[in-house]
């Protein structure tokens, strides 16, 4: 940005009421960072994650007729377009189980038992990835994709309304609550293609070889997990660690490893309020644990989520959780080093030093949460990507430099170092040591004045198939707020202002935008920034300032509250929504973003889930001939829902083109 601009800007941003108009207005006129950022082809080589493309100016426009806004109970694609589902809630991982149904001798809802949960796919699909198998695979001579794949996807949180006949959280049995436990966690599940339609491979082994391990598993409730990085020996980490829950999105290493983000922890935990005064109840406080009983009463049966009797097992969950799909014997680790708070992402990229091929992990994630902030991890050992699966490599995220972002209003950012010898120069006795910052995440960010934001939920950062090298471009998607303008302070008294500021420009934004970062340098390591506005959701025909009308910065469809996004190997960005239905009549979906032109973004609509759901996971193949996306409870809480096929069961969806073809193209 020229001098100019950063003082064009901060005059805007001391003038009055048409300030946040002036301020968007400038930052959209800057976006030529799409311009020369380069271009992945199709055909690149597979390799051992799913990787996608990079943003360019010259992009030809997608070739799909735009899907119409619906409330149907169903999945609705583009004309050209069929979709199918697989790996549903409760369908078994293994061969010879029973199947799922009401028929004499099949497992559903009302017979299931825990055990049988944990050998079958969990409740509320989320994050997705998926790994080639073996690892590094190479794409086939015909130029399409290797067809084998182990998918790894989260489940995010069950309700029991929406699993069991005549549920009621006050009357439960313990087995209801046992199957709730282990319907939450990770599966790890084979897929392959055959023909035109992805099947559920039950018997794929690792290697997909005949002598390879099981690939099916399941990590619950009750998995026992290694802890790893600076408060690895902290007391309040003492003890079993067990389970991961409210596992949100996430993401994926080069060296062959599944991230997920725990995210709304604190609804499994009753009792706060019994808490003596001091930094675990403050803690608790700002992640919003329940003073009295939880929702779900779990309490009753494992004391563990009653607060009054185990004080510190709520620092046992809001991390980074790693699992290794491809060695199921390796024990599942949470990672302390990046911090503690309800992550929603655990995006990866590596700098690489020019000419190299060894260089730093960068891991980017938000804190979903109104008023919270956008963190960044960077690592202190490097990626060798001429051995990907070294021993090494499985220690990276166990050290390192954690950031929280501040974003100027004058388009220029700074990532603050969350380190002690900085919290202790801002506030001296305020932090024990690193490992209490790990665990108290939040307050760190608070002390070193990060900028809170409309709930950062995914943050993006694209890079190149097979050596996930960063472009030094970061978009950082804001779902909505609609407490902007009010109070941000923190329940424990730490004054932040909910006014409305140059990066979170909208008072009461229930439609959410996204922000784009450009690293100093294009340096993913570097501690400075630019920023400006990808686009901001709503409609884009709204009159300006009309009441009950929000206008969106874009040419095309209306949305709002964009959660997840993702980029296909043509370098489009493509965005799964969470909230629409309380902005337009429209179920959640996604929908394509292209450069229409002089930087402006056309956003068009692909796909409408079904009534209630929420879209997760939104991810290409390699060859981009399939869209894979998760539905997330369609009919929650007793919504009118049927999907699919009249059960009402979270599920994954496959999207093809029925001529084969490139989607979008």
């Amino acid at each position: 940005m020229s001098d100019f601009e950063a003082e064009d800007l901060r005059k805007r941003s001391l003038s009055s009421d048409n300030t946040l108009e002036g301020m968007i207005d400038a930052q959209l006129s800057r976006r030529g960072f799409l311009v020369g950022a380069g271009a992945v082809a199709a055909t690149a080589a597979a390799t051992s994650m799913v990787t996608f493309g990079v943003p360019t100016e010259a992009q030809a426009a997608t070739g799909f007729t735009a899907v119409a806004e619906t409330t149907a109970d169903t999945v609705t694609v583009p004309p050209g377009y069929s979709f199918q589902t697989l790996l549903p809630w409760g369908d078994s991982l293994f061969e010879g189980d029973a199947a799922w149904g009401t028929g004499a001798g099949e497992v559903n809802a009302g017979n299931m038992t825990a055990d049988e949960q944990e050998r079958r796919i969990g409740f509320n699909h989320d994050m997705l990835a998926l790994f080639a198998n073996p690892f590094g695979a190479p794409a086939s001579a015909n130029g399409q994709s290797h067809s084998a794949y182990i998918a790894v996807f989260n489940h995010e949180y069950t309700t029991g309304s929406d699993m069991f006949p005549g549920y009621s959280a006050t009357t439960a049995r313990r087995n209801t609550v046992d199957v709730e436990l282990a319907a939450h966690g990770i599966t790890v599940a084979g897929i392959r293609l055959e023909g035109d339609t992805w099947v559920h491979d039950k018997g794929m082994r690792v290697g997909d070889t005949p002598d390879g391990a099981l690939v099916a598993r399941r990590i619950t409730g009750t998995t026992r997990f290694l802890v790893d990085g600076p408060a690895k020996d902290d007391p309040r980490l003492s003890g079993p660690v067990a389970g991961t829950l409210n596992n949100c999105a996430g993401g994926f290493t080069p060296w062959g490893t599944y991230l997920s983000a725990e995210e709304n922890f604190n609804q499994y935990f009753a009792n706060a309020s019994s808490l003596p005064a001091g930094t675990t109840k403050d803690n608790y406080r700002i992640l919003g644990m329940t003073n009295g009983a939880s929702q779900r009463r779990w309490e009753k049966y494992h004391s563990r989520f009653d607060l009054a009797k185990m004080p510190n097992e709520g620092f046992k969950f809001g991390w980074i959780v790693e699992v290794d799909p491809f060695d199921p014997t390796r024990r599942p680790v949470k990672h302390t080093a990046i911090g503690r708070f309800k992550h929603e992402c655990a995006t990866v990229v590596v700098q690489y030093p020019e000419g190299q091929t060894k260089g730093k992990v960068v891991l980017y994630s938000g804190d979903d949460e109104r008023f919270d902030y956008v963190y960044k991890f960077v690592t202190d050992g490097t990626f060798d990507s001429a051995n990907p699966r070294a021993k090494g490599h499985f220690s990276l995220l166990s050290s390192g430099t954690l950031y929280a972002a501040k974003l100027n209003a004058d388009g220029t950012g700074e990532w603050l170092p969350l380190t002690h010898a900085n919290l202790e120069s801002k506030a001296a006795g305020a932090f024990a040591d690193q490992a209490d910052i790990c665990l108290r995440t939040r307050e760190a960010g608070d002390v070193v004045g990060a900028t809170p934001m409309d709930r950062p939920e995914d943050v993006e950062a694209p890079h190149t198939p097979g050596t996930f090298a960063g472009t030094g471009k970061v978009f950082v998607v804001c779902t909505n707020n609609s407490n902007r303008g009010g109070s941000a302070n923190r329940p424990t008294g730490t004054v932040r202002s909910g006014a409305a500021d140059a990066a979170n420009p909208r008072t009461n934004n229930r439609t959410g935008h996204i922000v784009q970062i450009t690293e100093n340098g294009n340096d993913h390591t570097s501690t400075t920034f630019t920023w400006q506005f990808y686009l901001l959701a709503g409609d884009p025909k709204a009159a300006s300032g009309a009441v009950g009308d929000v206008k969106g910065t874009f040419f095309g469809d209306r949305f709002g509250s964009p959660d997840n996004i993702t980029f296909d190997n043509r370098g489009l960005l493509w965005i799964a929504t969470d909230g629409t239905p309380n902005s337009y009549p429209c179920n959640d979906q996604v929908l394509c973003t292209e450069v229409a032109g002089n930087g402006k973004v056309r956003v068009k609509r692909f796909l409408v889930g079904p009534y209630g759901c929420e879209i997760c996971g939104p991810l290409f193949s390699p060859d981009n001939t399939t869209f894979f996306c998760n539905i997330q409870h369609p009919g929650e809480d007793g919504q009118p829902s049927s999907f699919p096929n009249g059960q009402k069961r979270p599920t994954m969806v496959a999207v093809r083109r029925t001529d084969g073809g490139i989607i979008g193209n």
